[in-house]
Order: C-alpha cells, then structure tokens, then sequence
C-alpha cells in the first residue's frame, strides 16, 4: 500500500497495480499490440474531490486493433527542430526590427515524429489533446525510439489501441527524438532545456491541415531519462508557456533535486509519479517521497487535482520498458475524460 496524494492534501490507500502483458522485445514484437492481462486496483478515496480522475477500472484486455499486424491505421509525420527557438517577447522584437534570429543551441534540436490516428483525423479543424513522449537514454541514438525506431515499444501503437476500443477520445501523439548525442546519454543531464513551446509549435505547423492541437489538453509523459534532469526533459516542461494538462513521470530516477520542482507544477496540472523497483531499486524513494509530500504541502493542487505518487509492479521480463504501456492504460482514459477535473479551467469541454 502507498499513500495517494491529491489537490488540498487529501490523502487515502492505494493498492498495488497488478498485470500487465508480456512486454514487447525483438523487432517483430516491438509492432506487436500491448495488452492487460490483469485487473488494475482501483482507488477507494474517502477524501477526494468530485469527480476526480482515478486511474482505469480494471479491464481482462483491450478491444483487439482494428490494424493489421505491423501496420498502424494512421499516418506519421517527421519533422525538425525549427530554426529558432519559439518565439518570446525578445525574439518578436528582434523581428519587428529585422534582426536575425538566433541559431537553436545543439542541446535544444531534436527531430519530430507525430501520429495522427484516422479518428483523430476525421475532422482537421477540431482540436485534440496531444500526449508528448520523452524517450530515456539513447547512446545508441536511435532515432524516434518509443516512436517505432526501437526495440520497447511503441507509443503509437498503445495510443491507437485505447483509441479503437474507445477508451480515449481521438487524441495526437507526438515525441521529440534527440539528435546530440550528449544529451541523451546520460540520464540526469538528459534533455536539457527541452522546450515544449517550440515542440509544440513545430508540431502544430507539420500537422496544419492534417489536426488541430488543443493546447489546454497537452499530457507530457517522461520515461526513465525522460524525467531525470532536474533543469530539463518533463521538469523544463512544466516549467513552459503552454500550461500543462497533466504530466505523467514514469519509473525515472527519483532525485531528491527533482521531487520539488515536480510538486510546484502549476495548481492545475495533473501530476503522476510512478515507478517499479524489480529492476531498479536503487533509488533515494523514500528521500523522493518526503521531499516532494514537503513540495506539495507548500504548493498545494487546485481542487480535483492529482498528485500521485504510486509504486506498480508489471509481471514482465522487462518490468522498466512495460511501465511505459502500463501508465499510459492506466492514467490515460481518466486524464482525458471530460469531467477529469470540473473545477479546473484547462480543461477543454
């Protein structure tokens, strides 16, 4: 059992997730569809507020995909990092005055990849939520790993599963894919000074005509190195222009020096913490916990609003990987319901 943490400082048990599907490993796998197995513990909180997301009812498995194996049913855009960083008020002067822009600094490139199923393109000009993925440690620099580029999954793949069995609305699914290789071969200097405005602008701009972002429904998901940086990856994030709706912090490395700018994330997003400890328990959690519950309590959510701090045990061989398609099952569907959060005015209707 573990302590949940909510908007006001509510608290109330948990108990531990249970199951998930084998998880993928090898090429033809790696296009293969995740699936519950299990049923996920739902939450019995006696002090939470209205209609709250809790994480998904338990469920025997997915609607099967309406794809083929190894195809997806919609279409995937590359794109790169704009030749500027996003616009502020300096840059905008610069404009006006006819300067130059700035060249982007190497730690700040990346290459796009976004996904736009086929119900999320039935209708380009109504805007969809995004869910943003930054992948862990890439030495090898594989490109648009969790994107279909690499061996543990793809987001894509898991994205348009819950789409096609209809536990999430349409949705967009995009991922920064670093192309300097000291950014992401190290986990706690990883990602540094990733910027999600400019992410997603670049987004936007590859998909005119194709979907519409909606920028009050952002979900930013941060795996393993993806939310180590205590200056960068998911914690610059939070720290961007675009409010985010709700972040998800998945089995990273749970740095003390990261558990306080997480807890001051704006009173309106949603925020999630989880981790597994089969293949990686050597973490200051404990350290992680306090810190954070500290952070909380001096910078307390919005009503209805989550922080969350949950351990989960996949019953894969590859329990860090399967945490990616666990989470995304788990927090997805409730984060994206229209009643996610009444009170909260980021979320769209």
């Amino acid at each position: 059992m573990t302590a949940v943490r909510r908007g006001g400082g509510a608290r109330a048990p948990r108990a531990a997730a249970r199951g998930l599907a084998p998880a993928t490993r090898g090429l033809a796998a790696a296009t293969r569809a995740f699936a519950l197995a299990a049923a996920l513990a739902a939450v019995s909180s006696p002090g939470a507020v209205g209609a709250q997301p809790k994480p998904a009812p338990a469920a025997a498995a997915l609607a099967a995909s309406t794809s083929a194996p190894g195809q997806l049913d919609g279409a995937t855009y590359d794109y790169e990092h704009p030749a500027a960083p996003a616009s502020g008020a300096a840059e905008q002067g610069a404009a006006q005055a006819g300067a130059a822009a700035p060249p982007v600094p190497p730690e700040r490139r990346w290459r796009g990849r976004a996904f736009v199923h086929r119900l999320a393109a039935a209708d380009p000009a109504r805007p969809l939520p995004i869910l943003v993925f930054l992948h862990g440690t890439n030495e090898a620099r594989i490109e648009h790993r969790w994107m279909g580029g690499g061996l543990e999954g793809d987001v894509r793949r898991i994205a348009a599963q819950l789409m096609e069995a209809g536990r999430i609305p349409p949705m967009l699914v995009a991922a920064p894919s670093a192309v300097l290789p000291a950014a992401v071969a190290v986990a706690r200097t990883s990602w540094p000074a990733f910027d999600l405005d400019a992410f997603l602008d670049a987004t936007a701009a590859r998909l005119r005509g194709v979907a519409t972002l909606d920028r009050a429904r952002v979900v930013v998901a941060g795996h393993s190195g993806g939310g180590c940086n205590k200056a960068g990856g998911i914690a610059a994030a939070l720290r961007a222009s675009t409010p985010v709706h709700a972040a998800l912090v998945i089995d990273t490395c749970m740095d003390v020096d990261v558990a306080l700018p997480l807890a001051r994330s704006r009173p309106t997003t949603h925020l999630v913490v989880s981790w597994q400890t089969m293949t990686w328990a050597k973490r200051p959690i404990a350290d992680f916990r306090r810190a954070f519950e500290r952070g909380v309590e001096a910078h307390p959510a919005a009503p209805g609003v989550l922080r969350e701090l949950e351990p989960l045990v996949p019953t894969e061989p590859m329990p860090h990987d399967a945490m990616v398609p666990l989470v995304l099952r788990r927090w997805l569907p409730p984060l994206l319901s229209p009643d996610a959060a009444p009170s909260v005015p980021c979320v769209s209707p």
